[in-house]
């Protein structure tokens, strides 16, 4: 599958295969479309989820991120999450250490988007 992009309402996504970037705001505005994006790239094994660049994340991304964790786990697939500070910060205000179906990898110092 070749690399395909589209901006959704404030953050943008990048995607292919079992893999897909997000940067921006993630928030009421546009979380049903990006989880929507993320679901139907769940399939067997692993989907990496790089959410390094995104700069907002709100209560309905927040949930979108759990649903789409749900969605893996009931097809026993796994979402790699890694996570921006902005992302973080809010599963830890939340008291989020853990989503069904998604394994959280906090900020790190790999460039965001570096996955090809």
């Amino acid at each position: 599958m070749e690399r395909q992009s589209e901006v959704l309402a404030g953050c943008e996504a990048v995607w292919s295969a079992g893999w897909i970037a997000v940067s921006g705001a993630i928030d009421a505005a546009n979380a049903p479309v990006v989880g929507h994006r993320m679901r139907a790239l769940v399939g067997p094994g692993e989907l990496h989820v790089d959410c390094r660049s995104v700069t907002f994340l709100d209560a309905a991304g927040l949930r979108m991120l759990a649903e789409v964790g749900a969605t893996a786990h009931a097809e026993g697939a796994t979402v790699c999450l890694q996570c921006s500070p902005a992302v973080t910060e809010m599963l830890t205000l939340c008291g989020v250490r853990e989503l069904p179906g998604v394994t959280l990898k906090h900020a790190s110092h790999d460039s965001p988007g570096s996955r090809q």
